[in-house]
């Protein structure tokens, strides 16, 4: 299967590919795509983090920052099948070293560890402004025939 890749024109216009919407998750956590790499299958993506987002520590809420990791592996597996599967998530864990601070947008990057005709398994990193992981993801999905 030949990956594609993912614009940020299309982006912008709500689709991966071919076929495939970006998710409506996206639009309520206001990702932006930075960049994708069909060839290395790497993903970056922004997100806002707003005063609405923090815990009572000020930081981003893990399950804020979990559901920016876990949104990225999708249109990313998306595109490395071709647009001929869509993953479900099966397992993912989080681990968090450092906090997301509230304001600057988080840079998020998903790649490709390994990826079978039915599985594909995952890292996704919260970076911060020096490139140190913040928050890491591993995540394992199965892959769905796309509907035709």
């Amino acid at each position: 299967m030949q990956a594609l890749e993912i614009t940020s024109e299309n982006w912008n216009r709500g689709v991966v590919v071919q076929g495939f919407p970006v998710p409506p998750i996206n639009a309520f956590l206001g990702g932006e795509l930075i960049s994708h790499d069909p060839e290395q299958g790497v993903i970056r993506v922004s997100f806002p983090t707003k005063p609405e987002h923090a815990n009572p520590a000020g930081f981003v809420m893990g399950g804020i920052t979990s559901a920016f990791l876990d949104h990225i592996p999708g249109p990313l597996a998306v595109a490395a099948t071709g647009g001929t599967a869509s993953p479900v998530t099966l397992d993912i864990h989080v681990t968090y070293f450092k906090p997301v601070p509230i304001g600057p947008r988080a840079i998020a990057e998903a790649r490709i560890d390994r990826m079978t005709k039915s599985t594909i398994f995952t890292t996704a990193y919260i970076l911060g402004d020096k490139g140190e992981i913040l928050v890491r993801a591993i995540q394992t999905a199965m892959l769905k025939p796309a509907r035709a």
